[in-house]
């Protein structure tokens, strides 16, 4: 929503490239970015519907907004993601649903929930005051601390599975783990082309086998 009110675009349209809305988070990519100075230069020269038209579906509002007359200002380019809203508050709240869902079919909440209360305090780790279940609201320092745990805690659930659940659950394990492996090469200070392989290779891996949520 910063985005909607900072740059003038709808909500369902990317704030970097020139996608249909219909096309987000697909490989039908244009790749070619958001370019205001170009669109206020369209405005001045053509005021025709067809120009209008245009604009409205790329979900583009050319009324003026903050950065109006800034030309050597990439206004696209001025916000940088953050592991709390991308990761933490936006991936990992998602998969927080699918695994309560995934584990209450299964039987195994009550597992997951007990070895969960029972994780030890060490610095930097604030030891959880309430089940899994019981956490209405996840603030920023939880899911901090859902990030270090979960792959953990997630192993000792499912522990000698009925035979027709092994499959199920090592697929489950498999999607966290890639998250959680993204999630900590992110935080490092600095990054060489093989670590980004890494994490590319981590981040299509979550999106391979996150399937296995589907119906959460």
């Amino acid at each position: 929503m910063e985005n909607v009110a900072l740059h003038g675009i709808k909500s369902n349209v990317c704030s970097e490239f020139e996608e249909l809305p219909g096309e987000l988070e697909t490989d039908a990519n244009s790749n070619r970015a958001l370019d205001y100075t170009r669109y206020q230069r369209c405005e001045r020269q053509s005021a025709s519907d067809d120009s209008r038209t245009m604009f409205e579906t790329l979900g583009i509002d050319l009324e003026k907004t903050l950065f109006h007359g800034l030309y050597w200002v990439s206004a696209p380019r001025l916000h940088k993601p953050d592991l709390l809203h991308t990761v933490y508050l936006g991936l990992c709240k998602h998969l927080i649903d699918w695994i309560s869902g995934f584990l209450k079919k299964h039987a195994r909440l009550h597992a997951f929930d007990d070895t969960w209360k029972a994780l030890p305090p060490y610095p930097g780790f604030f030891v959880p005051k309430k089940a899994y279940r019981e956490v209405t609201q996840w603030q920023g320092k939880e899911m901090r601390n859902l990030g270090r745990c979960l792959f953990g805690v997630l192993a000792v659930a499912p522990r000698q599975p009925d035979s027709r659940h092994v499959i199920a659950f090592k697929h489950a394990l498999d999607c966290v783990r890639a998250l959680v492996n993204f999630n900590m090469m992110a935080q490092y200070q600095s990054h060489t082309p093989e670590m980004i392989a890494y994490m590319e290779e981590y981040f299509n891996r979550f999106h391979r086998m996150k399937d296995i949520f589907l119906e959460f």
